[in-house]
């Protein structure tokens, strides 16, 4: 069973922060007031840990390759919910770097997580693809 982290995030480079990741989203606990859309794995104290330095090191790593006006951008992107989203003007290189970055930490969040919670994920995954399928909407 091999998991497809990556589409996770293939729409992080223009939508999502790395807090707001499918992993990430899953790995942290949602505001009380909000309304859950997923369900939610709980991470150990020590699987925390982890995900908070890894998650740390990425938005590093991110932020070495953008310029100081990109990095702007990221950090107000990364409190307004909008991520890489935000970020204006990424050279294709740019790209190409952070969808790498983007890919070592889908395996280093694959790491940490047991076999249950990334059946979890799994199971998420091709739920949410059946209700965004073509064949899952209703015809008129």
């Amino acid at each position: 069973m091999k998991l497809k982290f990556l589409p996770m995030f293939a729409g992080v480079i223009t939508t999502a922060a790395i807090a707001s990741t499918t992993l990430a989203a899953f790995a942290q606990a949602p505001p009380a007031s909000a309304p859950q859309t997923r369900p939610r794995i709980v991470l150990s104290q020590e699987q925390q840990a982890q995900f908070d330095g890894i998650k740390k090191n990425t938005v590093s790593e991110i932020e070495a390759i953008l310029n100081a006006q990109q990095k702007a951008q990221f950090a107000e992107g990364r409190k307004t919910g909008e991520g890489l989203g935000a970020v204006q003007n990424l050279s294709d290189p740019q790209k190409t770097k952070i969808m790498g970055i983007l890919q070592a930490f889908n395996s280093q969040i694959g790491d940490i997580l047991t076999a249950e919670q990334k059946q979890q994920i799994e199971q998420s995954q091709q739920s949410q693809s059946r209700q965004t399928s073509p064949s899952s909407q209703p015809k008129p």
